[in-house]
């Protein structure tokens, strides 16, 4: 089932249709009115009807015929002769008096017979008063009469007529209190409180309008279409109505209802709306004075019809005395409904401002705890000091946290609850938006942290509407019952719960966007690292079967070179002789490098302490110099013992060392060493004094046979040795300018020796 904007049907949308299915079940099983009625209904709408047609209508029905008589006799025209016969009372008293007075009593007595066609229990005195309502009804039909009476309408329309249209007007109030007294009683009730139009808590209420139910009467009775349409359309603005030929007759039914609900003959909840009476006037074309005219005798014209109808013998005094009492309750009520509203507003405003105030300072690009806090700061100021905490989940599968915060949003204490303890949702924490620690029988977990309220069994719990699969929950000691509207309390809720869901997301984008932007760097050093491999792998393939075809050749060379310079005596051609034989020996090492480089050996580790085996690096790189003291060692601390291949991390030293020593305009290298606290690892920077390197140089450094020094000063294996050597033992190398001049090269090693065995593993 769907509503009519196309969506589902909730449970009371439902209970409603059915409720409104059951009246009108229950209006069609409403009597209908006698043939006599219906027959003057007909006569009151025809242009050709005579008194002779109501004489017989009337002297049809005997009973009907001795009330009338009762009413000639009532009557001040008839008092003063015995009136026997139907057609004297109709001479004495007027062919349309006595037809209307007849269809007063018949549709009065009608109604009055009926206690509760829907059988619905009521408690107590009915608010809605059948006496007040008749009243109400036959005031409009007399001012309708008045209207037509003085002025130009009387040649558009009858008197009887109109009487009749004013009479009928509001029997879908009466219809709706037989068929469910206690819930129209409820609709009155919610109208005078609230000071809302009548239909409107009927819609509200029951689902169906005094209106509708009129008209559905009219129906039932086959009512003629131009009373159907009163009884449906009174009281619709005259703009609005349809086109049609008894339009007069509804706006004039609509100024009659409003001039008598002005001087408050009505019945409780049908009270005087603003109308703007001149202008309905003009809509028909009469003079506005007329109002006047009818209001200064309307109490002592309804006093007197009252009376001829048997309803009651309350004079034109008291009736004028009640209309004022009546006037001063509702005075009353709409005061207080002002007073209300006042205070409503008040509180709407102060609701406005803190959202407002919370928007202005709350930034979704926070983290989540800073929001948290703001959501407590406005809390503290829309409400009153107090205790505040929060409980917070991201996602469904994260665990719960819990934070106190002070009135101004610092975090005070914070902690995550175990999964075991904690809700799976906010949703178990109840339906209502705010329920108390002790009903959700959460103290168990919640005891200890929240040991700081001054009485534990008042800290309540507030759901805030967050969505995005995140769940919040303020929770506090102040019992907001009375104090807040529920509809305020729930737009803050969601404001709260809209910025907290906001910080998540924002938060959570954040981190997966360092994320995404840790997994890229990863990517594409892994795709670095792999082309390099593959080149290297490449690169070792050609050395070794470069190594493997060079070597026969390159000893046959170095043996007969060594033999020619042996026996050369010649001083010109043996130095020569002694070169080749020099060349080969370096040909030989460098074939020896790509075997190595080809083919890395496995570190073997063992204790090892670094300071001394640097120290050894550092005199070997002095002596081979030309120059004494040019690298010197600089150790911070004491270096615990380390784990390491010696022999392969003092080749990778030594290659960086030589590779400072080499670059131009050096003079001195250093090199440093110590342990690095936080992650515990072995630091050796090698710095030198240099000019620094180019940003081609930087980016292809570790390549092998790379080199920007000029031919044959250095083979281009040296930096890419070094990294190999560092990377078999789990470590990183760096290279960088240091911030002045010069080159700054950094080893970064697993110093501890169970750190390192779990990197092997």
């Amino acid at each position: 089932m769907e509503g009519d904007r196309g969506g589902p049907v909730t449970h009371q949308q439902s209970q409603q249709v059915r409720r409104v299915e059951l009246i009108l079940q229950q209006l069609e099983e409403l009597p209908t009115l006698s043939a006599v009625v219906v027959r003057l209904l007909d006569l009151t709408t025809s242009e050709t009807s005579d008194a002779r047609d109501v004489i017989e209508a009337v002297a049809s029905d005997p009973a009907l015929s001795s009330k009338v008589l009762k009413l000639c006799r009532c009557h001040s025209r008839g008092r003063a002769s015995i009136v026997k016969s139907i057609d004297r009372a109709v001479v004495l008293l007027g062919f349309e008096a006595v037809r209307s007075a007849v269809l007063s009593v018949q549709v009065i007595e009608l109604f009055d017979g009926i206690p509760s066609a829907g059988g619905e229990m009521r408690e107590g005195q009915s608010i809605f008063d059948r006496k007040m309502f008749w009243k109400h009804c036959m005031a409009v039909g007399i001012v309708c009469e008045q209207i037509v009476e003085g002025t130009s309408l009387r040649g558009r329309m009858s008197t009887g007529e109109a009487y009749v249209a004013g009479l009928l007007h509001d029997l879908g109030q009466l219809v709706l209190h037989l068929i469910m007294p206690a819930s129209y009683d409820r609709v009155i009730e919610l109208a005078e409180s609230q000071g809302v139009p009548l239909d409107q808590a009927c819609r509200r209420t029951i689902g169906i309008d005094t209106h509708t139910a009129g008209k559905r009467l009219a129906e039932h009775w086959h009512l003629p279409n131009s009373l159907a349409d009163v009884l449906w359309l009174h009281g619709q603005p005259f703009a609005s109505l349809p086109d049609l030929p008894h339009r007069e007759m509804i706006e004039l039914v609509s100024l009659a209802d409003a001039i008598v609900r002005r001087q408050h003959i009505t019945t409780v909840g049908h009270t005087p709306r603003g109308e703007d009476l001149p202008v309905m006037c003009g809509h028909l074309d009469i003079d506005p004075a007329i109002i006047e005219q009818v209001e200064a005798t309307l109490h002592d014209k309804v006093s007197a019809r009252s009376a001829d109808m048997g309803l009651d013998v309350e004079t034109s005094t008291d009736m004028l005395l009640r209309s004022v009492s009546r006037a001063n309750e509702v005075l009353g009520r709409v005061n207080a409904g002002i007073r209300k509203r006042a205070v409503n507003a008040e509180a709407q405003a102060n609701v406005l401002r803190a959202i407002s105030e919370f928007h202005a300072s709350a930034m979704p690009s926070g983290s989540v705890v800073s929001v948290l806090g703001k959501v407590v700061e406005s809390a503290a100021s829309t409400f009153t000091d107090g205790f505040f905490g929060m409980l917070y989940q991201g996602r469904a599968e994260e665990p719960w946290q819990i934070f106190q915060f002070a009135t101004d949003g610092r975090v005070l204490r914070s902690d995550l609850i175990a999964r075991p303890f904690a809700p799976k949702s906010v949703d178990e924490l109840g339906d209502d938006m705010q329920v108390s620690m002790q009903a959700l029988g959460l103290l168990p977990w919640f005891s200890d942290f929240l040991a700081d309220a001054r009485n534990m069994r008042d800290v309540r719990l507030l759901a805030l509407k967050c969505g995005w699969g995140v769940s919040a929950v303020l929770f506090h000691e102040l019992p907001l019952d009375g104090r807040m509207d529920r509809l305020h309390l729930e737009a803050l809720s969601r404001t709260w719960g809209a910025a907290i869901a906001a910080a998540a997301q924002h938060q959570g984008a954040k981190r997966l966007g360092e994320e995404l932007a840790d997994t890229n760097r990863m990517l594409m050093e892994a795709q670095d690292e792999l082309t390099r491999s593959k080149a290297l792998t490449a690169l070792g393939e050609i050395a070794a079967g470069a190594a493997h075809e060079m070597n026969n050749p390159l000893a046959i060379i170095s043996g007969r070179s060594q033999l020619l310079a042996q026996r050369l005596e010649d001083p010109e051609l043996k130095p020569m002789a002694e070169q080749i034989v020099e060349r080969t020996h370096e040909l030989s090492d460098m074939i020896t490098a790509l075997r190595s480089f080809a083919e890395p050996a496995t570190p073997v580790r063992r204790q090892v302490a670094i300071a001394r085996l640097l120290a050894e690096v550092v005199d070997r790189n002095n002596q081979e110099g030309e120059e004494n003291n040019r690298v010197k060692l600089f150790v911070d601390g004491e270096p615990s013992q380390v784990y390491l291949d010696p022999e392969q991390i003092a080749r990778a030293v030594h290659e960086l060392v030589r590779n400072g020593l080499e670059a131009a305009a050096s003079a001195q290298v250093e090199v440093h060493v110590h342990i690095d606290g936080p992650d515990d690892r072995l630091i050796i920077k090698v710095r030198d004094d240099g000019p620094g390197l180019s940003d081609h140089a930087l980016t292809h450094a570790f390549e092998p046979f790379f080199s920007e020094k000029p031919a044959g000063r250095q083979r281009g294996l040296g930096l890419a040795v070094a990294r190999q050597l560092v990377e078999a033992h789990s470590g990183r190398i760096t290279l960088e300018n240091g911030p002045e001049h010069g080159a700054v090269a950094t080893i970064r090693l697993i110093a501890c020796q169970d750190r390192q065995e779990r990197s092997v593993a």
